[in-house]
């Protein structure tokens, strides 16, 4: 993006700083899940970073950020002023999710598997590539990957909104934000009554999806103040954001306590994002650069500590390198991801992203009519990123 990009193009900043911190939070529960037991007498020091991380489960956070940093982000790149809005998004989100991905197989599977003598077979490998293995029961090279597939959902369900004439209709996405919340929470009833009759899988993706649309509806309703001349459709989107950040809480708090309470860990992502989209819009260099390599960040974070683990056990139980504060070993396994994934980012996500530009438009020429007029410069700037 150039120094003179739209307003949209700024809001995006702070954007990036908000996946930053989300990867960094991913980071920071698996590492502190591996590594506090480096030095099982808790002599070393640093086991509150484990215990904070666990009891608020920090790594959910993270995804729950990125869930709604998704709805934010990713409808809005869907034009359909273009005669081509659909094949062009799916092959610029092809070319963005999968050649990293795919890296990541090989490297997870070694690091999580091989070098532990465990099996990771072909079956397995092959399945991987397609992202359908947790569909039909194969192992994952990384257990993070089903969020990958969620994503992949959330753009379907973009194109049938898109291909419903839905996907800026904000009265048809709230309602379907709401109907998936209701599925969610009307599952989690019945299984908290052990009458599980709603799949949990089901359920899951019903929750995924719906915050997910709150990040569309917050962005179009409250940030961009959509909903003014429909005073209903803001009350919809302000009870729906109540649900999750006061009462699911609430009743979670009271049905099993505050540690590793999933809705607690959910309100706590939702509000961290209300005030990273609209209080506290964190845009530098540095948060930027996170940003951009924060897809990786989590990609390969999993490939470094589990690499840095399977070393670390091999040293003597007494040694220093067994013995230093969490913190540390936190400090440096984010470090070592970050160059890898600066390596990944260079070399294997910007060409990605750029092939899959390249593709988009010659996509775009074919399909546009000869005598197309010049988009908007907001959606045109909006379509670049």
């Amino acid at each position: 993006m150039n120094s003179t990009a739209t307003g949209a193009d700024r809001r995006l900043r702070h954007i990036d700083a908000l996946r930053a911190f989300a990867a960094l939070l991913v980071l920071w529960r698996h590492v502190g899940d591996v590594f506090v037991l480096a030095d099982p007498s808790g002599v070393s020091g640093g086991g509150w970073l484990h215990t904070l991380a666990e009891s608020i489960d920090v790594g959910r956070i993270g995804v729950i950020l990125f869930f709604l940093i998704s709805g934010f982000v990713i409808p809005f790149s869907i034009h359909p002023e273009r005669p081509d809005a659909l094949g062009g998004f799916l092959i610029k989100r092809f070319f963005r999710i999968f050649p990293a991905y795919w890296l990541s197989i090989p490297l997870g599977a070694l690091t999580g598997y091989w070098i532990w003598g465990a099996p990771f077979t072909a079956r397995d490998f092959a399945i991987n590539l397609t992202l359908l293995q947790d569909l039909v029961g194969a192992r994952a090279a990384e257990g993070l990957y089903w969020t990958l597939l969620a994503e992949w959902t959330f753009y379907a369900l973009c194109v049938a909104l898109l291909l419903t004439r839905s996907l800026g209709n904000m009265r048809r996405v709230c309602s379907l934000a709401i109907g998936l919340a209701s599925i969610y929470v009307l599952s989690s009833l019945l299984r908290w009554a052990d009458m599980p009759l709603i799949n949990l899988r089901v359920s899951l993706a019903c929750w995924y999806l719906s915050l997910m649309l709150c990040g569309t509806l917050y962005r179009t309703c409250i940030v961009e103040n959509g909903a003014r001349d429909v005073p209903w459709l803001r009350a919809g989107v302000l009870a729906l954001f109540a649900g999750y950040l006061v009462v699911l809480p609430a009743a979670g708090w009271w049905a099993v306590g505050f540690s590793k309470n999933a809705w607690i860990s959910c309100a706590i992502g939702m509000l961290l994002f209300v005030l990273g989209t609209s209080v506290v819009r964190v845009s530098t260099k540095l948060t930027d650069w996170l940003g951009r390599i924060s897809y990786s960040i989590y990609l390969f974070h999993p490939v470094v500590f589990m690499a840095i683990w399977w070393w670390l056990l091999r040293q003597p139980a007494d040694s220093a390198w067994r013995t230093q504060h969490l913190g540390v070993y936190l400090l440096a396994n984010a470090l070592l991801t970050m160059g890898l994934a600066a390596i990944v980012y260079r070399f294997v996500e910007a060409p990605g992203i750029r092939l899959g530009r390249n593709i988009a438009e010659r996509w775009s020429r074919r399909h546009r009519p000869a005598r197309a007029k010049r988009l908007p410069a907001h959606v045109e700037a909006e379509t670049a990123k």
